[in-house]
């Protein structure tokens, strides 16, 4: 399955539903040449994700941190951790990624598994993602199993489904084995940082087409506009100002492919107050002209 962009809502959330309920998992085939906005936006979501690049290189920018992924390596990221993908110099780079509900593996919340060996690193202050390489046995052993249930997902052969949940069971039984004594005396906790910046997001893109300043930001996050600042330093990499322009790219992206709209009313309801300066955003952002962008998938 490949995807051709992340939808979210105003919190961030991905709005996909993986899987279904009998059988919660989805496997994805990203090729970065075939989203949209060229690499996969900020979003977290309940599901663990376990990634495998494939080809060239992949960025994961998870909270405050940047993680490069060669081919060949992989990486565990948690249950409800904000996160952003990114090729790291062309989008030719592909991989694969297995999103599930844990419950795949513990059953019932309430079940001694899940409340043993899954809830103590679902929700972990420590444990945001693992970095999985070949040239450490037991992350090896990881990678060997995350590729096991790509082949088994695309040849849906006959149990297949048992197959995979094998492989994921045997997967998380090497994890928990590595990092209990890690998560032993961890305790949930939220930073401050992460709840300000979701209000700031929230906000955001509930009045991105708005005249917003910094100072509307931080006053919704409570604190300085210098915090504010910081605050999305720290989690997104990035200012304020550069997130609400990036934010208003991504819904011109979508106003461009759904309506017939001209470039330049689209850019007024968006938030830009000139053609000329969003065309120049739309091309740092999108890698194209709006009009380019358009012409890309035929319309008009």
């Amino acid at each position: 399955m490949q995807a051709s962009k992340i939808e979210v809502d105003d919190n961030l959330q991905e709005t996909t539903k993986h899987g279904s309920y009998d059988f919660p998992i989805a496997i994805y085939t990203d090729k970065f040449n075939l989203f949209e906005e060229g690499y996969i936006r900020w979003h977290w979501h309940k599901e663990l994700q376990f990634s495998y690049c494939l080809y060239d290189k992949v960025i994961f920018f998870i909270e405050n941190q940047k993680i490069i992924l060669e081919a060949g390596e992989g990486i565990m990221v948690n249950s409800n951790v904000l996160h952003q993908i990114k090729p790291y110099k062309n989008n030719n780079c592909m991989m694969f990624s297995i999103v599930f509900d844990s419950a795949l593996i513990g059953g019932n919340k309430h079940s001694l598994i899940a409340k043993k060996y899954l809830n103590p690193i679902l929700e972990s202050s420590n444990l945001k993602f693992i970095c999985l390489k070949p040239d450490v046995q037991w992350q090896k052993n990881i990678l060997v199993n995350i590729k096991k249930v790509f082949s088994l997902w695309n040849k849906e052969s006959y149990g297949y489904e048992l197959g995979i949940r094998n492989y994921l069971c045997s997967i998380w039984l090497n994890i928990i084995r590595e990092v209990k004594e890690e998560i032993k005396n961890s305790v949930l906790v939220v930073s401050h940082d992460e709840e300000r910046v979701k209000l700031a997001l929230q906000y955001i893109h509930e009045h991105y087409a708005e005249n917003i300043s910094l100072n509307n930001i931080a006053m919704i996050a409570n604190i300085s506009k210098s915090e504010c600042c910081r605050s999305f330093n720290r989690i997104l990499k990035v200012t304020p100002f550069g997130y609400l322009m990036e934010y208003r790219t991504l819904k011109a992206s979508e106003l461009l492919l759904k309506s017939e709209k001209s470039i330049s009313i689209i850019a007024l309801e968006v938030g830009f107050n000139g053609i000329s300066y969003f065309g120049k955003v739309f091309k740092k952002y999108m890698n194209c002209t709006p009009s380019e962008y358009r012409n890309k998938y035929n319309l008009k």
